[in-house]
């Protein structure tokens, strides 16, 4: 009775088991179609658009109003342009300063926040998303995209009620969230913007503050 040759079994080679031509190639085939899979979504413009963003208006700090700012009425601003940095967006103007509701107007473009000031006198406070994603599906996202690059002196245009009204700038800042505070209790005629410094963070500021010219 001739012998049998021993059975010879394969055994599943795990990652570290391959030579160092084999984990490169492997690594090379994942990295190729992950960037296959961007590339189908930069194309396609698919950005979710319900991310967990942090609020724009949490980090405001809910600026404090002047003691007549609920008797007070002011011919309140409804579009917004910004001719240097591409800026044009409506503005919402919603009656509550219930966070929920404040959020969901800035989906829609530029806020007015409520019992801020108007066209007429006081401190007209807007704000707004921006993002340097190049494609999102909602472009309320980049509403104040670019207004980092403004000086002093640039003009803002702000219509109301079919009337154009132009502010010159007098300082852009960065600050820190903590420090965004917005100072209501004015008579003079001006504006203040505000946007993250980030889509999605809330750590820093942009500050735009602006005088009415004409």
């Amino acid at each position: 009775m001739s012998s049998q040759p021993p059975i010879k079994i394969k055994k599943k080679r795990s990652f570290f088991d391959l030579s160092g031509k084999e984990k490169g190639s492997f690594l090379l085939q994942i990295l190729g179609i992950f960037m296959v899979f961007v590339g189908i979504v930069y194309i396609t413009g698919y950005i979710p658009e319900e991310l967990k963003v942090d609020r724009e208006v949490n980090t405001i700090e809910s600026p404090e109003l002047p003691e007549n700012a609920a008797n007070t009425t002011y011919i309140r601003p409804d579009y917004i342009s910004i001719a240097k940095i591409g800026v044009e967006s409506v503005i919402e103007q919603p009656e509550s300063q219930n966070i929920d509701i404040l959020d969901e107007s800035l989906k829609n473009g530029a806020v007015h926040y409520p019992g801020s000031g108007g066209i007429e006198s006081g401190n007209m406070f807007l704000f707004g998303h921006s993002t340097n994603w190049k494609i999102v599906q909602n472009k309320a996202y980049k509403t104040f995209n670019g207004l980092e690059e403004l000086e002093k002196g640039d003009e803002i245009l702000v219509s109301a009620d079919g009337v154009d009204y132009i502010y010159n700038v007098d300082n852009v800042r960065l600050v820190d969230e903590s420090d965004a505070l917005v100072d209501l209790d004015t008579n003079e005629q001006m504006l203040t913007i505000s946007t993250c410094n980030s889509f999605g963070a809330k750590q820093e500021r942009w500050v735009v503050e602006a005088y009415r010219a004409r």
